[in-house]
């Protein structure tokens, strides 16, 4: 294992959401695969960033990238006009369905093998009282899939949310109870960069992959798309609450990041220059640039750690 990160004390691993641009999280986690670094306790993942660390887990180099640059691109994966009849603007179902066999087969058995006994979280929104959970997957593939796919279903695109009956105890930041089987929405809505849980759950040296760009402090990178998508269809439902409620989160977390407690070490990852690719609709381009500024940002945080 490269770089001289300190094993004294429990160390927690946060990817950030952000759909498409989450190739970025893929290519610095694809250049720690490559140098076989994995010092990390604890996992929590957010949106795309919980698929991103499922595949660093299973140990699928490169396996994220043409996820994102196979499926999310094509036109059966997202088509706004579906969302103005009544449908689901993402094929979150036609998505995840592809990763059981095939060449975009999740390995969930290396992934689990690879976890061992250390602990990975995935986060979800309860559409009901709109509580963040932090989902232990129990090991099983099509649970374990079900867990990604809720953590990545935004309102709006993907409407009704995903139906989880959770037998493992998880606790949200604020609510110290066992999710109730219920429609689960993307964990960013309630839990956009879940720092706080981390320290809370006893990480003292906390790595966070961040997929806006450094600059970018107000909200996530996919709340004003999603804003215009919602008001381009006429009405304005419950959704903008959910965009509220995030962006409250969101601005917590990152008044945390900028003054954590002394005994926390908060190390986040940028990418060098600003991230091209979208949420979707990304070109093929702007994808291959975000990845390689991934890999580059991977890198240089081995040679720093």
């Amino acid at each position: 294992m490269k770089g001289r990160i300190d094993l004294s004390v429990n160390i927690a691993l946060i990817a950030e959401g952000g759909g498409q641009r989450g190739i970025f999280t893929a290519g610095v986690l694809d250049a720690w695969l490559e140098n076989d670094f994995d010092p990390f306790d604890l996992f929590i993942g957010t949106s795309s960033g919980s698929q991103n660390i499922t595949s660093f887990l299973s140990r699928q180099k490169g396996y994220a990238k043409q996820l994102i640059r196979g499926l999310s691109r094509q036109k059966r994966f997202y088509k706004l006009g579906r969302g103005l009849v009544g449908g689901n603007v993402v094929d979150l179902d036609w998505y995840f369905d592809n990763t059981i066999q095939g060449r975009f087969a999740l390995d969930f058995a290396a992934a689990k093998k690879s976890l061992g006994k250390r602990e990975l979280l995935i986060t979800a929104t309860n559409s009901r009282d709109r509580q963040g959970y932090f989902l232990r997957p129990n090991g099983n593939s099509t649970h374990w899939r079900k867990l990604l796919k809720a953590s990545s279903a935004l309102p709006f695109l993907y409407k009704e949310g995903v139906k989880l009956t959770p037998r493992l105890t998880a606790r949200s930041f604020n609510k110290a109870q066992a999710p109730q089987a219920d429609y689960y929405l993307d964990g960013g809505l309630a839990e956009p960069l879940p720092v706080r849980e981390a320290y809370r759950r006893g990480a003292r040296k906390i790595v966070i992959i961040r997929t806006v760009n450094a600059d970018l402090h107000a909200q996530s990178v996919w709340i004003n798309k999603l804003k215009s998508w919602i008001y381009s269809s006429g009405h304005c439902p419950k959704t903008i609450d959910y965009l509220v409620q995030h962006e409250q989160a969101y601005r917590q977390e990152l008044a945390f990041i900028a003054d954590p407690p002394d005994d926390v070490e908060l190390i986040q990852i940028f990418a060098k220059d600003h991230l091209r690719s979208k949420s979707l609709g990304s070109s093929d381009m702007d994808l291959q640039h975000d990845y390689r500024a991934g890999i580059d940002a991977g890198n240089a945080f081995l040679q720093t750690s």
